[in-house]
Parts: C-alpha cells; structure tokens; sequence
C-alpha cells in the first residue's frame, strides 16, 4: 500500500546480495567480485524472514553470479515456504537441467536472464558469456518453463539492437525483456551511455511493438520510462513508481548482511530491523526528499515532475545523493523550461 506519492508503508522488494564469487569478469560490471565471498544462510534466513513479517512481495536474489551461491535451493524453499515471491538472476553459468529442477521444486518465481546483445559481437562489448545465455535460455525454452525474463543493460555499444533483441527473446518464448538502465561500473565510471537518440528510439520501438514479449524499463531507468510515458494531454510517468525506487519500494541486503536502500547504494546500516530501517533510517529519510531540492539540469528539465533517476549515479560518481544527473541525455533536446 503507497504511503503517499514518494514511498510504499512497507518494501514491496527485498534484495540480497548472496556472494561476489563470479566465473566471469564482464568489462562493465559493477559488482565487486573480490574475496569469494558468500552471505552466511543463517544470516539470509534471518532477512527473509523479516521481509516476510513485513509483508514484502519479492525476493530478489543476486551476486556475482547467483549460482556460486552454496545455500541457493534451501533458501528458494524458505521464501517460498513464507508466502513470498523469489526471482534469480543468472548469467547461465553453472546452469543446467538439475539445477533447473531444484528451482522448480523450491519454489522459484521468476529466472532472469542476463544477456546484452543478440550475438556474440555485440554482447561482448559489455558482456561475457554469450553462450551461456542462450544455453540457459535454450533449456528454459524447452522445459516450458513460463516466467524467464531476459535483463538487458542499455549501452550506447547496444542500443540499436533491441528489435534483434526482442526477436531473440521471442524465439526463446521469453515472458519479459527488461530494459535497464546503465549504472557505474565497479571503477565508478559509466562510459558508452546511449545517447538521446538512441533513447528515443528505444521508447518508440517499445511503444509500436506488438509482438509476444513484454517490454518493459526498469524503474531506474525513469528517463526512457518518461519517454514511455508522453501522451499529448501529459505525462504517465507519476507517483512513487516513476523512477528509482531506493528506499521507496524496495531495499537491499548487501554481502556483509547490512540493509542498504539498493544494491547499488553504498551506505549500508547496521540494524536488525526490516521496520525500523525502513521507517527510520536518515539515509532513506534523505532520498525520499530529494525532489525538494532538484540541481541541474534536472531542475530546470520539462520532466521534473514525472522522472526520478538512478540515485546510485551520483552516490557513486560524486559521493552525495542528490537529483541532478549531469550525465543524463534528454534535457540536452533543447525542451528546458526556466522556470524553476
């Protein structure tokens, strides 16, 4: 239930981070994969448990490479067991029919996909593990398996390839292709962002599609999501769903078992209370109120009020949370108001 405009009363999503152990080094990754690390099952057990006292739909488990993860079926079984929803994403690494099974079995949701291009070439740019990908969504496919999703990072490398994109993942009997937003990698630099065309020409292709696969951009990615979002009288893009949802409705476990608004914001707390965090925390308090005080050239964009882009860029970049992406490609179209 939305508390007001800016923030649900309690996280619809939980993340955890469950190890930086990763067969691949992929060239913009962001992830810290050094140290083999695992997060301890008693210590995910602990906040799965409190996602569920607090009603939390969604379990989404990552890494590094979700695979690596030692306590990955008990734990599918314990979220399952409490009534919630778990989704893995997975690089296809590790990934076999057994493995598919004992997901099966303990109750998995939803099995992402991570994949950047529609051949070798052009996933590479960004990517390893081309083949294993489609490996994985080979067996999906033929397993008939009913909710895979495919998650897609925006490069500039790979921009022009969502319609061969969206031909592979209906060629896979993919559920979803989901559209995400190019965040700092583990150097904290975002090199390759697509640029306005190429945006633009992504919302259009998704607006005209009319083919088997939902299209979707993450929340994160609010700038195409209020592309997605024109109509003539207006804009849909609004409320809480809008934009990033750090803090808003969703929030994070990292690998040290500390809750963090998203995975991709590093401030993390040292609380054992899902409610208390999620009421209280300064950090979170911070970030639903940035809107209050917009900075270029966001404050001065015609789509202030319907976009709410990825905090994690300027907590990583400039060592503050503030809204103001100077990074950002569509208020450089010329159609800036001044008045604020």
């Amino acid at each position: 239930m939305k508390n007001n405009n800016k923030i649900y009363e309690a996280p619809l999503l939980m993340n955890l981070e469950l190890t930086t152990k990763c067969p691949l080094r992929c060239p913009q990754c962001y992830c810290e994969l050094t140290g083999g690390r695992d997060l301890p099952l008693e210590e995910a057990v602990y906040w799965v448990e409190e996602a569920a006292r607090c009603k939390v739909e969604y379990i989404n488990l990552s890494g590094g490479e979700t695979m690596c993860y030692p306590h990955l079926f008990p734990l599918l079984e314990k979220i399952h067991t409490l009534g919630m929803k778990a989704n893995v994403a997975l690089s296809g690494a590790g990934f076999e029919r057994k493995e598919l099974e004992d997901m099966k079995k303990a109750g998995i949701h939803e099995i992402c996909i991570s994949l950047n291009g529609p051949t070798d070439e052009i996933n590479a740019m960004s990517r390893q593990g081309f083949d294993l990908a489609i490996k994985a969504l080979e067996l999906l496919k033929k397993d008939g398996f009913q909710n895979t999703c495919i998650n897609w990072v925006m490069h500039r490398s790979n921009a022009d390839y969502l319609e061969d994109m969206a031909k592979l993942a209906e060629e896979y009997c993919v559920k979803e292709l989901v559209i995400m937003v190019f965040k700092p990698d583990s150097e904290h630099e975002r090199k390759g962002l697509p640029t306005r065309e190429q945006i633009e020409k992504t919302a259009h292709f998704i607006k005209n599609y009319h083919g088997s696969v939902s299209l979707s951009a993450e929340s994160c990615f609010s700038q195409l999501r209020v592309l997605l979002g024109e109509r003539f009288f207006g804009n849909l893009n609004r409320g809480v769903d809008r934009g990033c949802g750090a803090g808003r409705d969703g929030i994070s476990v990292n690998i040290d078992g500390k809750l963090t608004p998203c995975r991709h914001l590093e401030y993390p707390e040292d609380t054992k209370s899902l409610s208390e965090y999620w009421n209280n925390s300064e950090i979170l308090k911070q970030l639903r109120q940035v809107e209050e005080h917009l900075e270029s050239p966001c404050g001065g964009c015609k789509y202030n009020r319907n976009c709410l882009p990825c905090m994690a860029v300027n907590a990583k970049m400039k060592n503050r949370i503030s809204f103001g992406d100077t990074s950002c490609e569509l208020w450089k179209r010329g159609e800036v108001c001044h008045e604020n």
